[in-house]
C-alpha cells in the first residue's frame, strides 16, 4: 500500500471520528431545543405547570449531556483498541529462534551442560575477531538506496576501531549489522572467522554489548537497571527461565561493573546505594550518570565485542571526560567498535575508518590519517568528525 492508500484509509477513519464528535457536541443542544419546544406546548395547553416543566426540562438536559459524554469517549476507545492490538501483536510474535547451523560451536558454549563460569573462563580476556567483507546494505523500506557500499573492515581481537564521517554516511548502520538488527544484503560479516548469519542470534548476542547515544533506563532501582544486562547463561541450561533475572545477580558483580563504569563512587554516596530509584526513564539522574549506568549494564555481561554508538555526543565536556574514562576502562581487553564525532574519543583508537557516502574513504591511525591530509585531516581542522568535508 502506497502513501496515497494510507492517506485514504486515514481520511475514512477520520470521517467516522468526526461524525461521532459532532453528534456528541450537538446532542445536548438538540435535547434542550426539543425540551423547550415540547414543554412549551404542554404549558400552553395547560397540561403541565411551570414547575413541572422545569423539573422535566432539567432531567432531559442532564440526560442529553450524559449521552453526549458517551460519544466523547469514542476517540479514547479507538486509542485503547490500537494499544491492546499492539500488545496482542507482541504476544503473538514468536521469540527469536536460534538456527543451530554451526556444528563447531564456540568452546565456551559447546555443551549445554557447561556452567556459566566455565564458559566465562574460556573467553576471559578474549575479544571477537570481527571482519566485514564487501558488505553492502539497503534498508527494507528503501531497497534501492544503498546505505553501505562494499565495506571491507578488519577489527582484530582486543582492538578498537573508530568510525567517523558525516551524518547518514553509514556509521550507525555498521553497528546495527554487528548487533544483528539487520543482515547485509550483500557481502559477509564474520565473527571469529564465521558468518554471523550462521550463528544463533541469542548465543552471538551474549558476547555483544551496545551503548547508545541516549541510554534507556527503566523505572526501578540502579540495581535493577544494571542487572538487566546479565548474560542469562542459566537460561540456556534450562535453569533460570527469566534469562538472568536481576534479583539473582550477585551484588559483587554489580559493584564490579559499576566500578569499571566509573559510577560506583557516586552510587556509594547515595543513602539507598544500589537501591536508589532511577525515576521514569532515569530522569532523576544526570545525562553522564545515566550513560555510566548504561555502561555498567553493558559490562556486567562481560562482552567480547563492545559497540559504542556516539556514547558521549549528548554530554557536556565535563561529563564526557568522566564517561570517556569509563569507556577506556571498559574497552580494555575487548574488541571495540565506536561511532564518534569528537577527536578525544577516536585519537587513541587502533584504527580509524573514515566513512563517506556509504563507503570507507580512509583507514588508518590518527597520526597516519592526519599525515595524509585528506578527508579526516579536514574534519580535524574543523574540530568536527561528523560533518561533510569541503
Amino acid at each position: 500500500m502506497g502513501l496515497q492508500g494510507i492517506a485514504l484509509n486515514a481520511i475514512g477513519e477520520l470521517g467516522w471520528k468526526m461524525l461521532f464528535y459532532s453528534i456528541s457536541q450537538s446532542l445536548s443542544f438538540l435535547a434542550m431545543a426539543l425540551g423547550f419546544w415540547y414543554g412549551g406546548r404542554l404549558v400552553s395547553t395547560g397540561e403541565y405547570s411551570s414547575g413541572q416543566f422545569y423539573v422535566v426540562f432539567m432531567a432531559v438536559v442532564f440526560s442529553g449531556e450524559a449521552a453526549a459524554m458517551f460519544f466523547q469517549y469514542t476517540t479514547s476507545i479507538t486509542k485503547a483498541r490500537t494499544a491492546i492490538n499492539y500488545i496482542f501483536g507482541l504476544r503473538r510474535q514468536l521469540e527469536l529462534v536460534d538456527e543451530e547451523l554451526d556444528d563447531d560451536s564456540n568452546a565456551t558454549r559447546h555443551h549445554k551442560g557447561n556452567t556459566s563460569s566455565t564458559r566465562e573462563k574460556d573467553t576471559a580476556g578474549q575479544g571477537v575477531d570481527v571482519r566485514c567483507e564487501a558488505v553492502e546494505f539497503a534498508y527494507p523500506l528503501r531497497p534501492r538506496h544503498r546505505v553501505l557500499r562494499g565495506i571491507d573492515l578488519d577489527v582484530g581481537p582486543g582492538k578498537m576501531v573508530a568510525l567517523v564521517g558525516a551524518s547518514g554516511c553509514g556509521k550507525s548502520t555498521v553497528i546495527s549489522l554487528l548487533e544483528r538488527f539487520y543482515d547485509p544484503t550483500a557481502g559477509t560479516v564474520r565473527a571469529d572467522g564465521r558468518d554471523v548469519r550462521r550463528l544463533g542470534r541469542r548465543r552471538y548476542r551474549r558476547d555483544v554489548a551496545l551503548v547508545q547515544q541516549e541510554p534507556v533506563l527503566y523505572q526501578g532501582s540502579i540495581r535493577d537497571n544494571v542487572g538487566l544486562g546479565s548474560r542469562g547463561d542459566d537460561d540456556e541450561a534450562g535453569g533460570n527461565q527469566d534469562g538472568g533475572k536481576d534479583s539473582q545477580m550477585p551484588e559483587s558483580e554489580i559493584v564490579a561493573a559499576c566500578q569499571a563504569a566509573n559510577i560506583w563512587d557516586f552510587i556509594a554516596s547515595l543513602p539507598q546505594g544500589l537501591d536508589t530509584p532511577c525515576g521514569p526513564q532515569g530522569l532523576s539522574l544526570s545525562g553522564g550518570q545515566r550513560q555510566r549506568i548504561a555502561i555498567a549494564r553493558a559490562l556486567i555481561r562481560r562482552p567480547r565485542l563492545l559497540l559504542l554508538d556516539e556514547a558521549t555526543s549528548a554530554l557536556d565536556s565535563e561529563s564526557e571526560k568522566v564517561v570517556k574514562q569509563a569507556l577506556d576502562r571498559a574497552a580494555a581487553g575487548r574488541t571495540t567498535v565506536a561511532v564518534a564525532h569528537r577527536l578525544s574519543t577516536v585519537r587513541d583508537a587502533d584504527a580509524i575508518a573514515v566513512f563517506n557516502r556509504g563507503s570507507i574513504a580512509e583507514l588508518g591511525t590518527h597520526d597516519e590519517l592526519v599525515a595524509q591530509r585528506g578527508l579526516y585531516y579536514q574534519m580535524v581542522l574543523g574540530q568536527s568528525l561528523d560533518r561533510e568535508a569541503t
